[in-house]
């Protein structure tokens, strides 16, 4: 059920426009108090970005020294690798080392080597070296086992038996036997490469 109001409609309207009003200038207040808070807060934050840039502002010569000495390190670090460069240069693609340990892996344990020659080709061409080897085994088995283990390890190829000979001229004497090899630079065979 509705109220009935006894009050003349202008004195209403005014009492509502007076709560209006009212609320208004409350909200007015408010948002002016914000605004003056926001401002000092602010303030204070562009203060404290003026102090740290001005002490910022004067560390540049201390830092100065660091950046010196990381240029003169990466100087050195580059004279440093062209060193290492230049040794690696000087140093022989295979190793007498690398071709023995080879050697002794791909023969068999029967085989007994009597004499080893290795042959370098100079360092400005691309030939390969050459193993000369003169060995004794104990049956032609053994010699033939012994160049085809030879022929398959990766760092050697075209291998030759050169000689295989009784050792005493009699059957129970065992073989003497020579043959040669050719040393690979890498470590993978190359076709058919001598």
């Amino acid at each position: 059920m509705r109220e009935l109001e006894f009050l003349p409609e202008d004195y209403l309207r005014a009492r509502f426009q007076r709560r209006i009003g009212f609320i208004r200038s409350w909200l007015l207040l408010a948002i002016g108090l914000a605004m003056v808070l926001y401002s000092l807060q602010m303030g204070t934050w562009v203060r404290d970005a003026r102090a740290q840039l001005q002490a910022l502002q004067g560390t540049g010569h201390i830092v100065q020294g660091d950046v010196e000495k990381v240029q003169r390190l990466r100087e050195e670090a580059q004279m440093y690798s062209e060193r290492i460069e230049v040794a690696q240069a000087l140093r022989p693609r295979t190793t007498v080392t690398e071709v023995l340990a080879e050697l002794v892996g791909a023969l068999p344990e029967a085989v007994q080597v009597q004499r080893l020659e290795i042959c370098w080709p100079p360092k400005d061409t691309d030939e390969t070296a050459t193993v000369h080897l003169d060995g004794r085994a104990e049956s032609e088995r053994q010699v033939t086992e012994a160049v085809a283990r030879l022929d398959a390890a990766p760092r050697f190829a075209g291998t030759i038996l050169a000689e295989s000979r009784l050792a005493d001229g009699t059957a129970g004497g065992g073989r003497v036997f020579a043959l040669k090899t050719h040393v690979l630079q890498t470590d993978a065979k190359q076709g058919n490469q001598p």
